[in-house]
C-alpha cells in the first residue's frame, strides 16, 4: 500500500516537473485514435477493440508503402477499401508514384479529411513518412515488445517479436498470459509466417489468419462493431487475407491460406482448424475440425463483386457480395447461405455524397433465426449476426453525426429495438472543441429496462490546435480533456474525469483523475483508458470511487538504426465512497519495445 502510493506521488511530482520545464516529451503520434475512429467508422474508442488497436499500431511503427505496395497488401491492410486500392493503382500507372499527401487527397476515393486520418498510419516511399520511392531495399526490420503487469499479488506478461525481410519474407510471434493463470505455458498465443509476392502469388500465410470477406455475412475475423454511428459503419471493409498478430488472436484461424492474382480477378484457398488453438493452449480437449474454404473476387476501379464459400463438418456457407462506387454513389450487399439450415440472410445498403460535405447513409438486413452467426460479422445492432431484421439510416457532415435503427427480433416478431445516436462538435476556439454524444435505446418489450439513454460532453484542449474536421495537430502539445458523462437505465449513473498531459517528439505523460457513481451494473459506464501501446484498456465503472492513473512513455534517441521506447502505466481505482467499500484495485505495467 505505501510503496503504491508512494509510485502515484513519485508520479504526480513528474508530471508537475514537466508543466514547469519545457521537455520533449511523446509516446504516442498525434491524435492517433480519433483517425482510427475515421477509418474504421467507429463513434469512440469504447467502439474498438483490442485487435483492431494492435493492427493500427503496428503501421505505426511500420507505416504501410502507398507507393511501393501491390494492391493485394494495400486491401489486406484494412487501411485502403477495394475501391481506393484499385484507383491507387490506376493513378500510379498512369501519372506515377504520388508525391505528397496534398496529391494523394486529388486521387479519386480519397478526400483531405480521409489522408490526414491516413497519413500517421503510411509512407508514400520506404521508410520515412512523405518519402518518394519504392523502397525495395529495406533490409532486415524487427521489433520485439515486452510487457509485465501487476495488480495485487497477481502478475502476467506479454511478448511479441516479429521480424521482416525487405517485405517479402515476415515472421511473427505473439504470447501472454494472464491474471491468475500460470505463466508458462502462455494463456493464449498466435504466429504466422508470411510470403509476398507481386506478381501471380500474391501471399501466402502459414499459422494465424484473418478473413475478412464480403459484408461480413459469411466469414469475418477480429472487429465488428455492434451499432451504427457514423457512414463508414453502415458497411464493412473486406481485406480479404491478412495475417494475424494479435495477443488474444480472438476470431483469427490456424491454418494455411494463399492469396492469387490474376489481372483483375483474385482467388484465395484457405483451410483452418477450429479447436487446434484451444487445444495447443490447453484449454480444451475436444476434437479438431477441418474448415477449407474458397474465396475469388472480381475488382476495378469503381468496385468488386465476391463469391466464397467454407464448410466444416455440418456447417458452412456460401455467399455472393458486390460494392460499387459511382459518382459519389456507393452501393453495397451481400447475400449468404446456410448450408446447414439453408436460411438465407441478407443485406444492402448504400451511402451517397452530397454537396458540402454531407452523407447521407441506409442499410436493411435480414438474418433469420436459423442462420448461424458464428463466424459471421454483418452490421446489426444485436448480438450476432443472426436473429434479426432492420433497417437503418445516418447522416454525416465533418464529424456531425447522427443514425436511426429498428431492429427486430426474427424469433419474435413483438422483442423490437430503437436506438438513436447523435454526435455534435462544436469548435469553441482553435485549441478547443467541445463534443457532445447522445445515444439512445428503446425496447417496449423489456420488464424494467424499458429505456436507456445516455449524455456525454467532451471538452478536448490541444496548445498545438485540434479542429472537429481533422482533429489534433501533429505537434508538441500540452493536451487537457474534461468529460461529464450520464446513463439513465435502471437508475441515473454518472462519470466525470479530467486527464492532463504533454506530448512531445520523446517523452509523453498523461494523468487521469476519475469520479464514477454508478449504483447498478445495467447502467454501467464503459470508459476508455490510455495505456502503453499495443494494449487496450477499457474498464465498465461500477460502484462509488475515485480512479487516477498516470501513462507516460519515453523514447530513446536512435542509435545505429535502433529505438527503444520504454512505457509506464500506474492505477488505483477506489471504491471509498460506497457505504459498503469494496477493495481497491491498484494495477502497475511495464512496457519496453525496441524496434531495428
Amino acid at each position: 500500500m505505501k510503496s503504491f502510493k508512494s509510485i502515484l506521488t513519485l508520479t504526480l511530482i513528474l508530471v508537475l516537473r514537466l508543466s514547469c520545464v519545457p521537455v520533449p516529451v511523446p509516446a504516442q503520434t498525434g491524435d492517433y485514435i480519433g483517425n482510427m475512429l475515421v477509418i474504421t467508422g467507429a463513434s469512440c474508442e469504447e467502439d474498438l477493440d483490442e485487435q483492431e488497436m494492435e493492427r493500427f499500431l503496428g503501421f505505426l511503427s511500420h507505416p504501410l508503402r502507398l507507393n511501393g505496395s501491390g494492391k493485394s497488401r494495400l486491401v489486406s491492410s484494412g487501411l485502403l477499401s477495394q475501391y481506393q486500392a484499385a484507383s491507387l493503382e490506376e493513378y500510379r500507372s498512369r501519372s506515377g508514384d504520388v508525391m505528397s499527401f496534398s496529391e494523394l487527397a486529388l486521387v479519386e476515393g480519397f478526400d483531405e479529411a480521409y489522408v490526414a486520418a491516413l497519413a500517421p498510419f503510411v509512407t508514400l516511399g520506404g521508410g520515412v513518412a512523405g518519402a518518394t520511392g519504392t523502397g525495395d531495399d529495406l533490409g532486415i526490420r524487427q521489433e520485439a515488445l515486452l510487457r509485465g503487469a501487476v495488480k495485487g499479488p497477481a502478475v502476467n506478461y506479454g511478448i511479441k517479436y516479429k521480424i521482416m525481410f525487405r517485405e517479402k519474407v515476415s515472421a511473427s510471434l505473439a504470447a501472454r498470459s494472464y491474471y491468475g493463470d500460470d505463466l508458462f505455458p502462455p494463456s493464449s498465443w498466435s504466429g504466422n509466417i508470411s510470403l509476398y509476392g507481386k506478381r501471380f502469388l500474391s501471399k501466402v500465410v502459414l499459422g494465424d489468419y484473418n478473413m475478412r470477406l464480403g459484408q461480413g455475412l459469411s466469414l469475418w475475423s477480429g472487429m465488428s462493431l455492434g451499432g451504427f454511428s457514423s457512414s463508414s459503419s453502415f458497411s464493412r471493409r473486406p481485406t480479404g487475407l491478412s495475417p494475424a498478430w494479435s495477443w488474444s488472436g480472438i476470431g483469427s484461424h490456424r491454418g494455411a491460406s494463399a492469396e492469387l492474382s490474376a489481372g483483375r480477378f483474385c482467388f484465395a484457398p484457405f483451410i483452418s482448424f477450429p479447436g487446434l488453438r484451444e487445444r495447443m493452449a490447453g484449454t480444451r480437449k475436444g476434437r479438431i475440425e477441418m474448415m477449407p474454404g474458397l474465396f475469388c473476387s472480381w475488382g476495378g476501379r469503381n468496385g468488386q463483386i465476391g463469391l466464397s464459400a467454407w464448410w466444416t463438418g455440418e456447417q458452412g456457407k456460401v455467399s455472393a457480395d458486390f460494392r460499387w462506387n459511382l459518382y459519389g454513389i456507393d452501393v453495397f450487399g451481400e447475400v449468404a447461405t446456410d448450408i446447414a439450415s439453408w436460411a438465407v440472410a441478407t443485406v444492402l445498403g448504400s451511402s451517397v455524397s452530397l454537396e458540402d460535405g454531407w452523407r447521407v447513409s441506409g442499410v436493411a438486413r435480414i438474418y433469420p433465426s436459423t442462420f448461424d452467426g458464428t463466424w459471421s460479422g454483418g452490421v446489426r445492432s444485436w448480438t450476432k449476426s443472426s436473429d434479426e431484421r432492420g433497417v437503418a439510416i445516418g447522416l454525416e457532415r465533418y464529424g456531425l453525426q447522427f443514425t436511426a435503427d429498428l431492429g427486430i427480433k426474427d424469433s419474435d416478431k413483438n422483442r423490437r429495438q430503437v436506438k438513436l445516436f447523435a454526435k455534435v462538435p462544436v469548435q469553441v476556439t482553435p485549441n478547443s472543441v467541445v463534443s457532445i454524444r447522445f445515444t439512445g435505446r428503446y425496447r417496449p418489450y423489456e420488464s424494467y429496462l424499458v429505456y436507456r439513454t445516455g449524455l456525454r460532453t467532451d471538452l478536448d484542449w490541444s496548445s498545438g490546435g485540434i479542429s472537429t474536421r481533422y482533429g489534433e495537430s501533429d505537434t508538441d502539445a500540452w493536451k487537457a480533456r474534461f468529460r461529464l458523462e450520464g446513463v439513465l437505465c435502471k437508475s441515473l449513473s454518472g462519470l466525470t474525469y479530467l486527464e492532463l498531459g504533454r506530448k512531445a517528439s520523446n517523452l509523453s505523460a498523461y494523468l487521469r483523475g476519475t469520479l464514477f457513481v454508478v449504483d447498478n451494473w445495467d447502467d454501467r459506464i464503459y470508459s476508455y483508458e490510455r495505456d502503453a501501446p499495443g494494449n487496450f484498456t477499457v474498464p465498465a465503472y461500477y460502484g462509488r470511487g475515485v480512479a487516477l492513473s498516470f501513462v507516460g512513455g519515453y523514447k530513446f534517441r536512435q542509435w545505429k538504426k535502433k529505438t527503444l521506447r520504454v512505457y509506464l502505466r500506474v492505477s488505483d481505482i477506489s471504491y471509498s465512497l460506497m457505504s459498503t467499500p469494496k477493495p481497491s484495485v491498484r494495477e502497475a505495467k511495464v512496457q519496453a519495445v525496441l524496434a531495428i
